[in-house]
């Protein structure tokens, strides 16, 4: 089990699917590929080839005490040419559908929903409620379909407006840019946090390039924008960050390295955590627009 304990939340990383979904040329259109070459040394995980990025499509599953939640889910039974196994993943941690109170929604593209809903519209997690923006579902809404526009009319939506508080430990932090709804997950816990990123940051790179937009960011002035007002606060109150297109886990921690003063970097955490035993410092050596 790959985890991460904040206080008395457990964040435990799924994946649905993973593998060398896009060459760098399309899902980073403005950035030529020679500029790649330092992140090619660097993160090596990160990619298929030189020409190839290897992704991930991931959910987080939180357990605190008297709710299960899960973040995203992922790109369901059929998106991207491919069956997503996030359910296997899921029960493998001793959780079942039914046991998820709520299904936090960062935002509404279909590699983020996929498993939301039955065919028949019914929702997958039957005992949860649903939550995401109101704008992003405003947004949405014209090429949402079925894929879960039938949960609204089952009651079981729950619509935020901006920064809100969800429980004593979690709180919805828009990071929009992405999309016009996008949102982030704070876990705060015994004087501890961590944040469930979403698309705020899908790469490793982007923890040094925080302009590198991809091709599925819809507002990408905005989207850089807060990208570097992201990565400025992870980095000053050193918050560790999941993000669900990071191969592995996707947990890591924005650090800069002593001998480049000024470049932030991607520092990964691989196993399974106990913040208050972490070192942290420094580490030395749809359209398409839809599916992201």
């Amino acid at each position: 089990m790959k985890s991460i304990t904040v206080g008395e939340v457990e964040i435990t990383s799924l994946t649905d699917v993973e593998g060398a979904f896009f060459r760098l040329d399309q899902i980073f259109p403005g950035v030529p590929l020679d500029q790649w070459e330092p992140y090619f040394q660097r993160y090596p995980w990160a990619f298929s080839d030189q020409q190839t990025l290897l992704g991930r499509v991931g959910s987080y599953l939180l357990r605190l005490p008297g709710r299960t939640i899960l973040v995203d889910t992922g790109v369901g039974p059929g998106g991207m040419g491919m069956h997503g196994k996030l359910l296997e993943d899921l029960e493998s941690t001793g959780v079942k559908p039914e046991d998820i109170n709520t299904v936090f929604l960062t935002h509404l593209h279909g590699d983020h929903l996929g498993w939301s809903v039955k065919p028949d519209g019914e929702p997958i997690f039957s005992e949860a409620r649903y939550v995401t923006q109101a704008v992003e579902w405003e947004m949405s809404a014209p090429y949402l379909g079925a894929a879960v526009t039938g949960l609204d009319d089952l009651g079981v939506l729950d619509l935020l407006d901006g920064e809100e508080s969800l429980s004593d430990e979690l709180t919805a932090i828009p990071t929009p840019g992405h999309s016009p709804g996008h949102t982030s997950l704070l876990v705060s816990s015994g004087g501890e946090q961590a944040l469930v990123a979403g698309d705020a940051i899908v790469h490793p790179a982007q923890a040094t390039e925080p302009t590198w937009n991809i091709h599925f960011d819809m507002d990408k002035e905005q989207s850089a924008f807060t990208r570097e007002m992201l990565l400025g606060w992870l980095e000053a109150d050193d918050i560790p960050v999941a993000a669900g297109h990071i191969p592995g886990t996707g947990f890591g921690r924005i650090v800069r390295e002593k001998t480049e003063p000024g470049r932030r970097y991607w520092q990964r955490l691989e196993t399974t955590l106990d913040l208050e035993n972490i070192p942290s410092g420094m580490i030395l050596p749809e359209e398409a627009n839809r599916e992201s």
